[in-house]
């Protein structure tokens, strides 16, 4: 009887220590989106054409160095618009707390914040950072419209907490009024759209995953003959698109 009473009390107290493991978790990875958004509203505010940035990442004390800010044009090459190492003239924000709220989004070796980062081909420890758009869920519509205008649902699977896009539907308007076409699946000889777009949206979708209150706004579960699969819905058009 003791030996019963003893397994069922590590049982409870397993199931609570998982509990509170899991809740520090889930706020972990809020916070560390919130200061990424941070990061980004502030940036925008003082440099709104900025898309990314630079910087060094320094592992072992994880310390970053701020190198520079950049736009996209519109014939896709990268614009300068800051040299974070030159401090005159003056900045129009204070790089000194922006570095050190960054470095706080990526101290985690695993903070959800790395799925926006990549490296940059430069050398070793120099990274670049796309800035999260305020609403993630129609920047990715906008990406998806950008070759399927007529897109409004995409397959997800999360592989290693990674998305991969397996197909998407499209709305149409027929004889009879609105339709649904079959789903356009992505294959190896004929994705969806250009490799960076699927970058693009991959990041977006695990950022979505990763927060409770997006995941449940726009991720449906969905069970299919390969396993457990998710269905993102895209919002509807706008008339101007967000970045």
């Amino acid at each position: 009887m003791t030996d019963d009473i003893t397994t069922n009390a590590l049982a409870v107290t397993l199931h609570h220590r998982n509990a509170a493991a899991d809740t520090y978790n889930k706020a972990q990875v809020a916070y560390e989106i919130a200061v990424l958004d941070h990061v980004s509203a502030r940036i925008r505010a003082a440099y709104p054409d900025t898309t990314h940035l630079t910087f060094v990442h320094y592992a072992r004390s994880r310390e970053l160095d701020l190198r520079a800010f950049f736009t996209i044009a519109p014939d896709g090459t990268a614009r300068q618009i800051l040299d974070a190492t030159a401090r005159h003239p003056a900045p129009a924000l204070d790089l000194d707390e922006l570095t050190d709220d960054l470095a706080e989004a990526l101290a985690g070796l695993n903070s959800i914040s790395w799925s926006a980062v990549r490296p940059e081909p430069t050398g070793p420890g120099e990274w670049t950072l796309d800035l999260p758009p305020y609403d993630r869920a129609a920047r990715i519509a906008e990406l998806a419209r950008a070759h399927h205008p007529h897109a409004i649902l995409l397959t997800v699977d999360f592989p290693s907490d990674r998305a991969q896009v397996l197909d998407l539907t499209s709305a149409g308007i027929g004889e009879s009024g609105d339709t649904i076409a079959e789903p356009i699946q992505t294959l190896p000889d004929r994705p969806l759209w250009p490799a960076e777009t699927e970058r693009q949206i991959a990041v977006l979708a695990t950022q979505i995953r990763a927060l409770p209150h997006l995941r449940a706004q726009h991720l449906l579960p969905i069970d299919t003959a390969k396993g457990r699969k998710e269905i993102l819905t895209l919002p509807a058009p706008t008339t101007k698109g967000l970045s």
